[in-house]
């Protein structure tokens, strides 16, 4: 029995429907029956799973649910708690946008939302969104409690009202995740990459479409036209220069230049339209020689302008690499104010073995291995050091 995969799986969407049947106001409580359902089946299911999993757990956290706020006294007369709910393995995409939505309520700070939205519908451990948020597991526990405290104090109700921004950045941080992970044994999870473009598409079919929504579908679908060349049978990394781009999805990329060019549309520009165009950089061109980094700096640029963080400079810094030499790229990496970063040891040890400075880069190398936290990652690096090792200092 893989608890994990189930938990994944389902307890979003249990969650949802909880919350949905219930109120997203008792979200902290939702989300404990949430987490003793699945305690439950831990030592109830032993190596085999119930024919219908997501309809036993959602029933086992209703009544825990109900239990709990019986305990707190928290119904009102008008409240029926006996009502029988329907068990089913089907969940309505519709009701986790409504429930992302309530995460994102306009009273819950940006910070506090993409990390409610993230932990509770898309299934983040804690660790896992202190490395996607980069900030400390404390300031992320404050972050989940405020956002709790407010859903409580508003009553926030369940329905497409809150900040699109702040959902927009969670899927945002979905896609990521699911595009690169932070940890673990595999370096690419597409189901995760699949919800942020299927919730996105939900978006897009309401009354919330929009240029910017359009933006970052289309940066999902170009980024995930490559997915199946990032990896190979092993799961190990193919770097962007080695990848059969045979294998990159040519119907994901119309879709996702068809969303491009709705993007277009009026005067909004936001850094998901520039990201976009930076992937569709890549996405449209010929060969790894034939890519247009000049204009991808440039695009880097204006990000850079409009949205200053370590990470978009980390970026532009490789591309200034490819665009105008390793020792271009090697000043740009000096300008990065990003600790602790494997990407950015990665790149330093790249650019200085292309330099022939082996000695450098292979300490680059040892450090970006230090700090890789996903198992392709430590794989691909180590073969690095080992190549370097062959060579002359």
């Amino acid at each position: 029995m893989e608890i994990e995969r189930i938990y994944r799986e389902h307890a979003p969407q249990i969650a949802a429907s909880l919350a949905k049947a219930f109120g997203p106001a008792r979200l902290d409580l939702i989300e404990s029956a949430v987490q003793e359902a699945f305690v439950a089946a831990i030592e109830q299911w032993g190596d085999t799973e119930p024919q219908r999993p997501a309809a036993w757990l959602h029933e086992v956290a209703r009544r825990r649910l109900i239990d709990a706020l019986r305990r707190a006294a928290k119904f009102s007369p008008a409240d029926d708690i006996d009502a029988p709910a329907a068990a089913s393995d089907a969940f309505d995409d519709g009701d986790l946008l409504m429930m992302m939505f309530a995460c994102c309520h306009p009273a819950i700070a940006v910070e506090g939302a993409v990390a409610l939205a993230l932990r509770t519908l898309c299934g983040f451990p804690i660790a896992a969104l202190c490395r996607a948020l980069r900030a400390e597991e404390s300031a992320v526990e404050k972050r989940l409690a405020r956002a709790r405290a407010v859903l409580r104090e508003e009553s926030v109700e369940f329905a497409v009202e809150g900040d699109l921004d702040s959902v927009l950045r969670t899927l945002y941080v979905l896609f990521l995740e699911g595009y690169s992970a932070h940890a673990g044994a595999a370096q690419i999870d597409a189901e995760l990459c699949a919800s942020a473009i299927r919730l996105c598409d939900l978006l897009l079919a309401s009354r919330f479409a929009s240029p910017q929504v359009h933006a970052l579908q289309a940066l999902f679908l170009l980024q995930a036209s490559r997915l199946a060349a990032r990896i190979d049978d092993k799961g190990d990394l193919i770097p962007l220069h080695a990848q059969d781009r045979a294998r990159w999805d040519r119907d994901i990329i119309a879709r996702g230049m068809h969303h491009l060019a709705a993007a277009s549309s009026g005067d909004t520009l936001t850094a998901y339209h520039l990201e976009a165009a930076i992937a569709a950089c890549h996405a449209l061109a010929p060969s790894y020689d034939a890519t247009d980094w000049p204009r991808i700096v440039e695009l880097y640029d204006k990000l850079l302008a409009r949205q200053p963080s370590p990470v978009v400079a980390l970026q532009r810094a490789i591309a200034i690499g490819r665009a105008s030499g390793a020792r271009a790229g090697l000043r740009a990496l000096e300008l990065v104010n990003l600790d602790d970063d494997p990407v950015l040891a990665a790149a330093q040890a790249e650019l200085s073995a292309q330099l022939g400075d082996t000695r450098t880069a292979r300490i680059a190398y040892q450090r970006a291995l230090e700090l890789a936290a996903t198992e392709p990652e430590r794989r691909f690096l180590e073969a690095k050091l080992a190549a370097l090792r062959t060579e002359s200092p």
